[in-house]
C-alpha cells in the first residue's frame, strides 16, 4: 500500500482526482485502448494497447494514454477473478511509425513500468508484444533501463507470428486480429467505459486514499 500511495504523489498531476468523464473522448473516439469482453482460456482479463498506426498522439497524448490505462486498472481490481487469476497485457505496434515512436516519450515508458512493477494491485501475468516493425528498437531501448529481472521473465516479443502468441494465449480466446476465432476487435474502449462509470463510487474513494496532504 505504501509503494501504491508513492506513486500516486509522485504522479500527482496526472493521477488526482482522475474521473473517467476526464477522458471520455478519449475512451470513445480513438482507438487506443480496450478490454476483451471475454477472458482468455486461463480466466485472465486481457488489456489491449494499440500504439500503432492509427494511434495520433496530437489527439490522445502518452500522458492521457497512462490516464486510460490507470481507469482501467480501477475497475479491475475490484474483480474478484481478476484479482486471483491476473491479467495479461498485449502491446500492438501494428503500422507503428515515428509519430507514435515519438509519442512513447521516455518517461511514459518509465512511469507505466514503476506502476506495473510496483504499484498496480493487480497480478499482471504477462506482457506480450505483437507487430512490432523495425523502429520498435528504438522504443524498446527505452523501456529495457526501467525493467527488472521479474518482469523480464514474463515479456514475449511474437511480431507478425501470431502462432507464437498462441503458446501463451488459446486462439479459441482470441479475436481475429491476433489470429484468433473470435470476431475482430473494436479498438476503442467505448464498450469499457460505461462499466468505468458504473463504479464511480469506487473511484471517488480510491481518489482519496494515499498520503495525508497538508492543510
Amino acid at each position: 500500500m505504501r509503494r501504491v500511495a508513492e506513486f500516486k504523489r509522485d504522479n500527482a498531476s496526472l493521477l488526482d482526482n482522475l474521473l473517467p468523464e476526464q477522458e471520455k473522448t478519449a475512451f470513445l473516439d480513438h482507438k487506443v485502448v480496450n478490454v476483451l469482453k471475454g477472458r482468455d482460456h486461463k480466466g485472465r482479463r486481457v488489456l489491449i494497447v494499440n500504439v500503432g498506426g492509427s494511434w495520433d498522439p496530437k489527439k490522445v497524448n502518452a500522458d492521457q494514454l497512462f490516464r486510460l490505462f490507470y481507469l482501467i486498472h480501477e475497475a479491475a481490481m475490484l474483480e474478484p477473478e481478476s484479482q486471483v487469476r491476473g491479467t495479461v497485457v498485449i502491446m500492438d505496434f501494428h503500422n507503428m511509425g515515428w509519430t507514435q515512436t515519438m509519442g512513447l516519450t521516455p518517461a511514459f515508458s518509465k512511469r507505466l513500468l514503476t506502476f506495473i512493477q510496483d504499484a498496480m494491485p493487480l497480478r499482471l501475468k504477462e506482457v506480450h508484444f505483437v507487430k512490432q516493425p523495425m523502429v520498435f528498437n528504438v522504443v524498446w531501448n527505452m523501456f529495457k533501463p526501467f525493467i527488472r529481472e521479474k518482469l523480464k521473465n514474463r515479456i514475449f516479443f511474437h511480431g507478425s507470428k501470431m502462432s507464437s502468441l498462441h503458446k501463451h494465449m488459446a486462439a479459441s480466446h482470441l479475436p481475429s486480429d491476433y489470429g484468433g476465432e473470435l470476431p475482430a476487435i473494436d479498438y476503442s474502449g467505448a464498450d469499457w467505459y460505461p462499466v468505468i462509470n458504473d463504479v464511480l463510487p469506487h473511484i471517488h474513494n480510491w481518489n482519496t486514499y494515499g498520503f495525508a496532504k497538508d492543510s
